[in-house]
């Protein structure tokens, strides 16, 4: 593994992880910070989001691959620790799966429409994070409560998390592919 590359999967994993945490600090304030609040996902989405959002840039699909296995398995470790229950795992199985699959489908987009001017495309990104965050959603809440569907307002707030968390991913990543030679400059990271 080349050490550029792992520089500017760092880079671009900071970028897409401030973007989300601009965001989220903006709508939530210090909340975000607070890991047992649900506006923590700001910070872990985010970091999840932008982490993947790189190896899909930088890394193969072997790799592309072991990382998502990783931050499953870092989650579950670091998140649930002793208590561990198949509650959790269908619960972070679908979330994490939620925004692997988004920027997966959002980086399919940017590939296939380079057209579309920095800083706009990230509103791709918040509508596709923004329903299947909503939609997996509904899918937890049905499996873990063994109920009907969920009221519209728990719909409302994972779409506006996914939304939110999805605008901040991509601004930040557009603002490092924008600023890279500089920001690589800045660091003495040479780029290939």
């Amino acid at each position: 593994m080349k050490s550029g590359k792992m520089d500017q999967i760092f880079l671009m994993t900071l970028g897409g992880l401030l973007g989300s945490i601009l965001i989220g600090f903006v709508f939530f304030n210090t909340s975000i910070f607070i890991p047992t609040q649900s506006n923590f996902q700001f910070v872990a989405n985010g970091f999840i989001g932008a982490l993947f959002f790189s190896l899909l840039e930088y890394k193969s699909i072997k790799e592309q691959i072991f990382g998502i296995i990783l931050i499953l398995f870092l989650n579950l470790v670091i998140f649930s620790g002793r208590s561990l229950s198949i509650t959790y795992v269908i619960r972070d199985v679908f979330f994490i799966g939620s925004v692997i699959l988004s920027v997966k489908l959002y980086y399919q987009f940017i590939k296939k429409n380079p057209q579309i001017k920095l800083y706009l495309r990230c509103f791709a990104l918040a509508l596709i994070y923004g329903l299947i965050n909503a939609a997996c959603g509904i899918i937890v809440y049905m499996v873990n409560t063994n109920s009907g569907f969920p009221p519209i307002e728990f719909i409302y707030i994972m779409a506006r998390y996914g939304i939110l968390i999805g605008f901040g991913i991509g601004l930040g990543t557009d603002f490092y592919f924008q600023n890279k030679k500089q920001l690589s400059g800045w660091l003495g990271i040479k780029t290939a």
